[in-house]
């Protein structure tokens, strides 16, 4: 009687289980806009870097989920690159999909910003 009992109650627990893993919340899913909203993708992207806007080609995000951002040679008063200065790795982002809600993440520090009026797909490549 008491294995029937355990039997039981491990069947349960499977099929629940079972059950809860179709309705799993979406995780976070690689994106592309379905236009063009560069304007909209450098104020998140200003936001994760606590800046002021920054500038971005009309076509980021379009064909690709990834955008990598040189960082900027530090230069002296006489044009010339300080030393030490220029040796910092460059800045990866990631355009992302949760449901309907586009977001834009810094890869390295895995902030994420959410970008509600950006339209947005996922990218399946």
């Amino acid at each position: 009687m008491l294995n029937k009992k355990l039997y039981f109650m491990i069947t349960a627990v499977l099929l629940y289980g079972c059950t809860t893993a179709e309705t799993a919340t979406p995780k976070l899913q690689h994106a592309l806009l379905t236009k063009p909203q560069s304007e909209l993708i450098a104020q998140g992207i200003a936001r994760l870097m606590r800046t002021d806007n920054i500038a971005l080609a009309d076509d980021v995000f379009m064909q690709r989920s990834l955008l990598v951002v040189d960082n900027v040679t530090k230069l002296d008063e006489f044009g010339n690159p300080i030393m030490g200065k220029q040796l910092n790795m460059p800045d990866r982002y990631e355009l992302l999909i949760k449901n309907d809600l586009c977001f834009v993440r810094h890869l390295d520090s895995k902030a994420t910003e959410p970008l509600p009026d950006v339209k947005c797909k996922v990218n399946y490549n």
